[in-house]
């Protein structure tokens, strides 16, 4: 199932609660102080329970796509050269954001959906189960297997008819996109975490969001790299913290970093949410 993840990896004080866990217990610290550590490990546990619990449960196809992810042999297909890379389950949005982009994009008038990065078809399928009858998600997916993948779960769900797959790399796809003079209401950036930073500048350039659009980004605090600085997951940290530099430094558009699993950023230009002093 998709709730055997343990999405709290994303978490650096969990992780570092952890490693003092093991010291304590190496150097006969009382009993007390161990309890107390053990608590807090239980309480940050208990409150990621507690906010899954009170989210709306996922649709049978959106639990489908989960506990495909989960099950799926990704060791085997990566040994056996069908991945030029090992994903992994942690890749996939958990319950709790699926809920939130449902609610997100249920919001406004939200026809037209662009997702950068599909992996297999979670996020998408979670925003298309909002839209209406006639609208669309276009999500852009670089590698071939993971794409096919994506592409025969997505065909198993009511509502995966709304997701139509670009396969090639997100920089190409937008500039794809932006010839055919596409505008999206919703943008979800979550790929390669180098490259965000020049694709919220294409997004604009090309003219890809449309008026009142929004755009949110997820992993915007990628396993706390961007202000612990340990690059736990190799370099994206760096990559996120430069993306979320830029954000800040633009004074056009409003934004907020939503501390939910990864972490989400949400941007906005400023006159889509009012004026302020």
């Amino acid at each position: 199932m998709a709730s055997e993840i343990n999405f709290l990896q994303f978490d650096p004080v969990y992780r570092q609660l952890q490693k003092l866990k093991v010291k304590v217990r190496e150097e006969n610290v009382s009993p007390e102080i161990n309890a107390e550590i053990e608590r807090i490990i239980d309480l940050i546990k208990i409150r990621s329970d507690y906010c899954d619990e009170n989210a709306a449960s996922p649709s049978k196809d959106l639990q489908l796509i989960m506990d495909a992810t989960v099950r799926h042999p990704w060791q085997t297909a990566y040994d056996e050269g069908k991945l030029s890379f090992l994903p992994t389950p942690l890749m996939m949005i958990g319950n709790l954001e699926a809920q939130l982009l449902r609610s997100l994009t249920s919001m406004g008038n939200v026809k037209r959906v662009l997702e950068l990065g599909l992996f297999t078809g979670c996020s998408a399928l979670a925003m298309a189960e909002s839209l209406p009858e006639d609208g669309k998600v276009i999500s852009c997916e670089i590698d071939p297997y993971i794409a096919n993948l994506a592409r025969s779960l997505l065909d198993k769900t009511t509502c995966g008819n709304k997701v139509d797959i670009m396969r090639g790399s997100a920089k190409d796809s937008l500039k794809i996109l932006a010839e055919k003079k596409m505008e999206f209401d919703l943008i979800f950036i979550d790929v390669d975490k180098s490259g965000y930073s020049l694709y919220y500048k294409m997004i604009f350039d090309l003219g890809l969001l449309a008026p009142g659009g929004t755009i949110l980004v997820d992993n915007a605090l990628f396993f706390g790299d961007p202000y612990t600085k340990e690059g736990f997951i190799g370099d994206g940290g760096e990559g996120v913290a430069r993306f979320n530099d830029v954000v800040r430094q633009d004074e056009s558009v409003h934004k907020i970093l939503v501390p939910i699993r990864d972490g989400l950023m949400i941007v906005r230009r400023k006159e889509d949410v009012g004026k302020s002093n």
